[in-house]
């Protein structure tokens, strides 16, 4: 079954942020290259580290529950938080991240919007919830 993108939610401290409209995981594994010379110059890596962010965003609702406006408390602070992208009663992708940058837009004749990136910090878990 294919999954719709409106049932994918983004948790700070396992509370929805309210008005979302997209939101994306990105995993990169970084590579340590070790070509030689004595394989005619094949190149050659080994696993180095990860790095993951989730940038995400939004129509700015004062209304939400949870939103811009708790958001930039923690960009303010600098606050490490636990953050998870997943579906309600499903897979999820988990991990402690800071908030490193946050915009907020307010165009002539159309929705106020918001916009950030959480860059995790630590591991990656994924699961089920059932």
């Amino acid at each position: 079954m294919i999954v719709n993108g409106n049932d994918v939610g983004l948790y700070v401290n396992n509370q929805l942020i309210g008005c979302l409209t997209n939101t994306t995981f990105n995993g990169t594994n970084e590579e340590i290259v070790v070509t030689c010379k004595d394989n005619n110059g094949a190149r050659q890596v080994l696993p180095g580290g990860q790095t993951a962010d989730i940038p995400f965003a939004g129509n700015y609702n004062p209304a939400s529950q949870y939103g811009f406006e708790e958001l930039i408390g923690l960009w303010i602070n600098r606050t490490r938080v636990g953050i998870k992208q997943g579906i309600e009663d499903g897979f999820y992708i988990a991990a402690y991240a800071y908030l490193n940058s946050i915009s907020w837009e307010g165009p002539l004749n159309a929705a106020s919007t918001f916009s950030g990136t959480f860059t995790i910090d630590g591991p990656v878990e994924v699961g089920t919830e059932t």
